[in-house]
């Protein structure tokens, strides 16, 4: 008879509520979710060897047939953040976690800040959009911040690799989901908030509230860094001003004074450099990274890095050695002249295509051509200002498929060009589009192929086929160059 969740451990590997992926050493966790019943799968898992199950007791009853160590509890699903890390030993107890947020700029953040922590030897993993690991060591995660029990998982695997920090992405549908209970972030960075995932929160106060919640919660943790020239990072600032939480803040911009300042930048080919002012001190930054709107995310980082108590002349030392993040402004091929012409970049919101158009205006090409679509099944708002931010800032535009998911390829593609015109094509085919594109370029012309940046995959009717941006630039520069 199984009387408490330590037996069910103890006669168990491995955790989880994904019925395929039971093994014989897993505990099946079954409780109604919002699209599925875990429960309706227990004769399932029971015959594909799960060692025990643990489910949700309310308005159920377990079957005498079936023979398997097993525990119900009440309103479960409370209880999972708990059940996860009591599971895995509390691996967070003993690891710097430090928790990126923000609509753009998590993934830049995690990657630069992990690396600037483990060139000073201060071993550090991450996890988000790219998948979780450290350094170049990288597995795949099926979300930007992982569920419950993955999490909790790739914690301990850290833990036992005597990894000391984590940098994580924090996303709004894992704050709102619960995914990071039971975590506490020694520092949480706020990047910025634009609009995004509309479609599962609502709208955009619903948005708002979440990510604020998490930065205001002091169960999650008591230090915060924000962005002061992003609107609702001021505002946020503001409102906890108002409310004296007791919550260290570090505020970071260029525009509005902030802790830590920004001035006198330059920024000349793949190079910035400025001035940063702390605390009455001014010091020189040089950093391989183009863009204002990357020097947002470098700031936060350096910010995370004064919070560790690291010295200015070792943050300014490793900010100098910082590497691109694949899919992030990519440089994917430079013409004759050693200049960059074809960039792969994840932007898929409004803000972050319009950031990454204007950043590359500033350069001057002959002509500017944008390759882009919406994601099917998401937020259909999007489609029209990202229409509209192409239309302003793009010399032409280039209309295709971007995981249309269950939506109609060419209804998508159609939303958005109403709000386009200037010259246009559409192609549903996104290979077609980008080989299009390519071989239509000229010598001192600019591509961006915008919205997928690091993703392997394209997702049609529920399932992802294998398809890379990069590649298929790549293979076809070679057929060029090779005619």
């Amino acid at each position: 008879m199984i009387e408490s969740l330590q037996q069910l451990f103890s006669i168990c590997d491995e955790i989880t509520v994904n019925s395929n992926q039971v093994s014989k050493k897993s505990l099946f966790i079954a409780y109604p979710g919002s699209t599925f019943d875990g429960r309706d799968f227990i004769g399932h898992v029971i015959k594909s060897g799960a060692a025990a199950i643990l489910y949700d007791k309310n308005n159920f009853e377990w079957k005498k047939e079936w023979k398997l160590p097993h525990l119900g509890i009440d309103k479960l699903k409370k209880r999972l953040p708990e059940i996860a890390s009591e599971f895995y030993g509390n691996p967070s107890d003993s690891l710097r976690i430090l928790g990126i947020t923000g609509t753009n700029g998590k993934t830049t953040s995690v990657q630069w800040l992990s690396s600037c922590l483990n060139q000073l030897n201060r071993k550090t993993g991450f996890i988000g959009t790219t998948g979780y690991g450290e350094g170049a060591n990288i597995n795949s995660t099926k979300n930007t911040t992982p569920d419950i029990f993955t999490i909790q998982k790739i914690i301990r695997e850290f833990k036992e690799k005597k990894i000391s920090n984590i940098a994580m992405e924090v996303s709004s549908h894992a704050i709102d989901q619960g995914r990071i209970d039971n975590l506490k972030f020694d520092i949480k960075l706020l990047t910025n908030i634009t609009r995004d995932h509309l479609d599962y929160h609502g709208n955009i106060e619903n948005y708002i509230k979440c990510k604020s919640d998490f930065l205001l919660n002091k169960q999650t943790g008591e230090v915060i860094i924000v962005n002061n020239d992003d609107p609702i990072g001021h505002q946020i600032i503001e409102e906890t001003n108002k409310k004296k939480t007791n919550l260290k803040i570090l505020t970071f911009g260029i525009k509005t004074p902030s802790d830590l300042m920004a001035k006198d930048i330059i920024v000349s080919d793949d190079r910035t450099t400025f001035d940063l002012h702390h605390n009455k001190n001014c010091y020189k930054f040089d950093a391989p990274i183009f863009s204002r709107y990357n020097l947002y995310n470098l700031l936060g980082v350096i910010g995370c890095l004064i919070e560790l108590k690291i010295t200015i002349k070792n943050i300014q030392f490793v900010v100098s050695n910082i590497i691109g993040v694949e899919g992030r402004a990519e440089v994917i091929n430079r013409n004759s002249n050693n200049q960059p012409n074809v960039y792969i970049d994840y932007a898929h919101t409004p803000d972050a295509l319009k950031n990454i158009l204007e950043a590359l205006k500033q350069r001057n090409p002959k002509t500017l051509t944008l390759l882009f679509g919406c994601g099917g099944n998401r937020d259909k708002g999007k489609r029209k200002e990202m229409g509209e931010i192409a239309n302003q800032l793009a010399d032409k535009v280039i209309i295709t498929s971007d995981n249309p998911r269950d939506e109609s390829p060419i209804d998508i593609i159609d939303e958005i060009s109403r709000n386009i015109n200037i010259p246009f094509k559409k192609f549903e085919n996104r290979e077609v589009a980008i080989v299009y594109a390519v071989e239509n370029m000229n010598e001192n012309d600019i591509l961006l192929i915008a919205g997928k940046g690091h993703e392997d995959y394209q997702e049609i009717k529920g399932k992802k086929y294998p398809f890379s941006d990069k590649k298929i630039v790549l293979n076809n520069i070679r057929k060029n160059v090779n005619r």
